[in-house]
């Protein structure tokens, strides 16, 4: 990655931090504020955040309806010229060893096994988290929590999806059934929250000896009704669409030409 580039994590993090904190405005320093090509990049297509100056801050603001543009170009940028880190590979390695141990649990086994075929899938066009590559974290326990997280997944470039797997399809009760898809959403929603407080102020998740950069966290539940996504909310929705539309462009043509053959 380029010079300019790490510059821009630093903003593109406090882009998201926003996001993450449901805030529509930042205030900088003058003497600390993004340079004017970054801005460039998020209002590419359409102005979609606005500037403010006064004698000694920066403020950048928007409105909620422009937050899809304001991510899309975020997340485009990102994933077009941001490159993989290389501690996230050995990372997945080591997490996916853990994921091959079947559970003692007979109770366990279907969840696993529904967790194995997302990570199996990962990297194929039948994957239903595009973008996502790398499986970051397996059975996560926030410090000073007695509950583990199921999946944490990445780009490698700086974008975390917190997973939660939760099994449906065979619940009769359509009370019970809401009140599990009720309850996956809220954890995928308390783990992104705890991982986002895990992170230091500079947006840097430390793990032993390696240490990630986070720029955005979403959350997201799994059900295996379809292998259907649930949001914890609109930003988190607004992020993997972003992905799913880049991915579509990427898989089309390569199925199309699988089918002339």
């Amino acid at each position: 990655m380029n010079n300019e580039n790490e510059q821009y994590k630093k903003w593109f993090k406090r882009l998201f931090q926003a996001f993450h904190h449901y805030e529509t405005a930042i205030e900088f320093q003058n003497n600390d504020s993004p340079p004017t090509e970054f801005l460039k990049i998020i209002n590419s297509e359409t102005p979609s955040i606005k500037v403010l100056l006064n004698d000694s801050t920066t403020i950048w603001y928007w409105f909620k309806e422009d937050e899809p543009e304001i991510i899309n170009q975020a997340i485009k940028y990102i994933d077009t010229y941001f490159c993989i880190d290389d501690k996230i590979k050995s990372k997945d390695l080591d997490e996916r060893k853990k994921l091959e141990k079947k559970p003692e649990d007979d109770d366990k086994v279907m969840e696993w096994e529904m967790q194995k075929k997302i990570i199996n899938n990962l990297d194929k066009s039948e994957s239903i988290f595009p973008g996502f590559f790398y499986l970051f974290k397996y059975e996560w326990v926030p410090i000073g929590s007695d509950g583990e997280n199921d999946l944490i997944l990445t780009d490698g470039k700086g974008i975390f999806a917190i997973v939660e797997t939760k099994r449906i399809k065979d619940v009769k009760a359509e009370d019970i059934k809401k009140y599990k898809l009720s309850y996956v959403i809220h954890q995928s929603g308390y783990y992104k929250q705890e991982f986002i407080k895990s992170i230091n102020k500079d947006q840097v998740y430390k793990d032993k000896d390696y240490s990630f950069d986070v720029i955005a966290v979403i959350g997201v539940g799994i059900t295996d009704e379809d292998d259907t996504r649930i949001f914890f909310g609109t930003f988190d929705e607004q992020v993997c669409s972003v992905y799913d539309k880049r991915l579509m462009s990427y898989y089309q043509p390569k199925l199309a030409a699988q089918n002339i053959k």
